[in-house]
């Protein structure tokens, strides 16, 4: 049952790409914690971060990334954390929390999804490291 879960997370999230992207000529990236019940999007066109939080199981989600660069991004660059404790917001776009950056144009970074549990970091729930670039 917990693949079907994850399929069904997986599905959604794929469903609320495709809405989020309608009228964008920039990708979007996303990335989603270990067990998918954090996800974040990254506009590259405002350089803003979208943070969602599909579980209801009481713990916030934090978002990592690098320094943004204009040379060659390294997940071992400096890193930033922004934590979203503000509760559940489900796969809703609209229900997101928005974080939004000054990035230089062109700059390039990584970025995770882990847990926050009384603003501690969850110890094994970061997703993958995925790239992402800003806007020209």
């Amino acid at each position: 049952m917990p693949k079907l879960r994850h399929l069904a997370i997986t599905a959604a999230a794929a469903a609320a790409l495709v809405v989020g992207t309608a009228g964008s000529s920039y990708a979007i990236d996303t990335a989603s914690s270990s067990n998918s019940c954090g996800a974040a999007y990254f506009y590259p066109d405002g350089d803003i971060f979208r943070i969602l939080d599909v579980c209801s199981d009481g713990k916030g989600v934090r978002l990592q990334y690098t320094n943004p660069t204009t040379g060659t991004p390294s997940t071992s660059n400096t890193k930033i954390s922004v934590d979203y404790t503000g509760g559940y917001t489900g796969w809703s776009l609209s229900n997101a929390y928005v974080y939004d950056t000054d990035m230089n144009e062109n700059a390039c970074f990584y970025f995770r999804v882990g847990h926050v549990d009384n603003g501690a970091y969850v110890s094994g729930s970061y997703g993958g490291w995925n790239l992402a670039c800003a806007a020209n």
